[in-house]
C-alpha cells in the first residue's frame, strides 16, 4: 500500500471521523472490526489494527480495478515525489550518522577523563 493509501486509511475508523462517499467500510472476517480505507485501496491485502489479521480490501460492486489506475502524468508526479522524499530521508541518515560519531568521540573522551581520575585516586 502506498504511503497516500495508509494516510487516507483508518483501520478501524476513529471516532467522530468523516467518512467520504469514495471511501470503502468493511468489517475484519476475523475479529469483526469495522475498517475504512480510501477507495485507492481496493483490491489489496491489509493488516487489522485490532488483530492483526491479513483482510483482503473488498472492491466495491460496479468498481473494477482497472478504475484505479492512474494516468501516467500522476504516477510520474508520485514517482518524483517519492524520489525527493528518499533524497531527503538519505540526507537526514547522514546527518545522523555525522552526529552519531559526534557524540562517540566525545563519550570516548568522557570514559578517558573518568578513568584518568580514577586512576589518580
Amino acid at each position: 500500500m502506498s504511503d497516500n493509501d495508509r494516510n487516507a486509511a483508518q483501520f478501524p475508523p476513529s471516532e467522530g471521523a468523516e467518512i467520504r462517499d469514495t471511501d470503502i467500510m468493511f468489517d475484519c472476517p476475523e475479529c469483526g472490526k469495522s475498517l475504512v480505507i480510501d477507495y485507492r485501496g481496493a483490491g489489496l491485502q491489509i493488516e487489522c489494527s485490532t488483530c492483526g489479521a491479513k483482510v483482503l480490501v473488498p472492491i466495491p460492486e460496479g468498481m473494477e480495478l482497472s478504475d484505479l489506475d492512474l494516468d501516467p502524468g500522476e504516477i510520474l508526479k508520485q514517482l518524483f515525489a517519492t524520489r525527493k522524499n528518499f533524497q531527503k530521508a538519505e540526507l537526514e541518515i547522514q546527518s545522523l550518522k555525522a552526529r552519531l560519531v559526534q557524540l562517540q568521540e566525545t563519550l570516548g573522551v568522557m570514559q578517558q577523563v573518568i578513568a584518568e581520575g580514577l586512576s589518580l585516586s
